[in-house]
């Protein structure tokens, strides 16, 4: 069994540790901030201080995909996230097209609802009981270094022998950076004399206005809500949580310096979520959150530090958003770092720490071949949306092939409960959800909507009337 030092005590990097240490490794993380988790779940809303998660209190909603990974490899986290006061939904139930009610099967669709801290806040608990050791208030100030120089390396690569930090080394077999997007595992590689990995990035991304509420009952609002609206250069999360707690989430793009003026206001922020058909009784709940809290300059982002054959450096690995960063939008982080975690895992049983090359290059295979795709589609959103957005503040219609599909899948998906569940099951990263987006009936279906999509125009308010509505407020 490893000494694996594992960056990051965030979700990421907990459920990391978790599945290690399950494994039997010697499990050590390490976290700059400096708070212990307070004693009482509910407390970690009101005094928990993670400046390193300044994602702690926005709006946040696990995958479908990520509570059925979790119920299998991670039963017991499961059990006391609930226990604590998560409360599981069905992300089919609250959604306008869903007609007819569930399914036994729709039990797929099923995640957990809580507030980021308070996940946070029970798998540290977690951890400590499967005897991971956190330390807290230790910053990692670079990595240590010797060399292999093995028969599949190529040339005399790096071999990353454990982490500097500023209380003293310490030795690892192997180093798992759970840092999240803001790694400095660039600058470290580049101390020990490896090239940095190589990165690719987009250039724009979106700026996030969420602000949690408390129902005055404990219940949510009784109509029926998309997770997700939207409509020209704004977007709307509506997101239940624990508690009677739920969000509320804006998105704009991070360049639209115009709405980010207006929308720090909460009389602007309240006014441009008024616009959104249904969200009126959503802003009847008592605040939690003082003023408007704002995440901007959020992209996609991926790091690869390996090709199949030939690592640029062994004994460190990069898991989670400190690999590849997804806009929240669609919430795939928790998801896919879990994904990853467990890519992680089953390539050490087979491969141990030994043989520091085959470990790298396996897991940079099985990181490419199961992750690569959500990537790739992620960012595909990402950059669609993006440009629907600039040519809704334009006043102009949005044309591409590719778009107009899946904006006509949307349309379908509020009249057929089928579509709405193969759609829905892609969104959450199901198994099987390729197959059910093609399906000869659902493509036909869509191909049908094609000619109304063309004279349809998208419901809601113009840019300017966004813009006064917003002013005004």
């Amino acid at each position: 069994m490893a000494r694996i030092v594992v960056l990051g005590a965030a979700l990421g990097g907990l459920q990391t540790a978790l599945l290690l240490a399950a494994d039997g490794h010697q499990v050590t993380v390490l976290e700059r901030d400096p708070d212990p988790a307070p004693p009482d779940p509910e407390e970690a809303w009101s005094r928990w201080q993670r400046p390193g998660i300044p994602q702690l209190r926005l709006t946040h909603l696990p995958l479908a995909s990520w509570l059925q990974l979790s119920e299998a490899q991670l039963p017991s986290l499961v059990e006391r996230m609930t226990a604590a006061g998560a409360v599981r939904m069905n992300v089919l139930a609250p959604e306008p097209g869903m007609r007819g009610g569930l399914l036994p099967a729709d039990v797929r669709f099923d995640t957990l609802a809580a507030r980021r801290c308070l996940l946070e806040h029970v798998a540290t608990r977690a951890a400590e009981a499967a005897g991971v050791r956190i330390e807290r208030g230790v910053v990692c100030r670079g990595l240590r270094a010797g060399s292999d120089d093995g028969p599949r390396a190529k040339g005399r690569v790096p071999h990353v022998t454990g982490v500097e930090t500023g209380t003293g080394p310490l030795a690892a077999d192997l180093v798992v950076d759970c840092t999240g997007r803001r790694s400095p595992l660039p600058a470290w590689l580049r101390d020990i004399g490896v090239p940095g990995p190589v990165e690719e990035a987009g250039r724009r991304g979106f700026t996030y206005y969420c602000r949690y509420f408390r129902s005055a009952d404990g219940a949510l609002p009784a109509s029926t809500f998309p997770l997700i609206a939207e409509h020209g250069s704004l977007g709307l999360l509506r997101i239940p949580a624990d508690h009677g707690t739920y969000s509320l989430g804006l998105i704009s793009r991070s360049h639209d310096h115009e709405l980010r003026r207006l929308l720090r206001h909460e009389g602007a922020w309240c006014a441009a979520v008024r616009l959104f058909p249904g969200a009126d009784a959503w802003l009847d709940g008592r605040p939690l959150t003082d003023g408007v809290q704002i995440m901007a300059g959020l992209t996609d982002r991926k790091r690869t530090l390996y090709d199949d054959e030939h690592p640029r450096v062994t004994g460190v690995v990069a898991v989670g958003d400190a690999w590849a960063l997804t806009v929240p939008t669609i919430g795939r982080g928790l998801a896919m770092s879990m994904r990853h975690s467990l890519m992680l895992r089953d390539v050490l049983r087979r491969t141990g720490t030994a043989d520091r090359v085959e470990l790298v290059t396996a897991f940079g295979r099985a990181t490419r071949d199961g992750l690569g795709g959500v990537y790739r589609r992620s960012t595909s959103y990402t950059r669609h949306r993006l440009a629907e957005m600039d040519a809704h503040a334009a006043g102009r219609r949005y044309r591409h092939p590719d778009w107009d599909r899946a904006r006509a899948l949307a349309l379908l998906t509020q009249r057929e409960p089928d579509a709405l569940r193969a759609e829905r099951a892609a969104a959450h990263l199901l198994p099987g959800a390729a197959a059910e987006l093609s399906a000869p009936a659902l493509v036909e279906a869509v191909d049908g909507l094609m000619p109304e999509l063309e004279r349809r125009m998208p419901p809601g308010p113009t840019r300017a009337h966004l813009l006064e509505a917003a002013a005004a407020g």
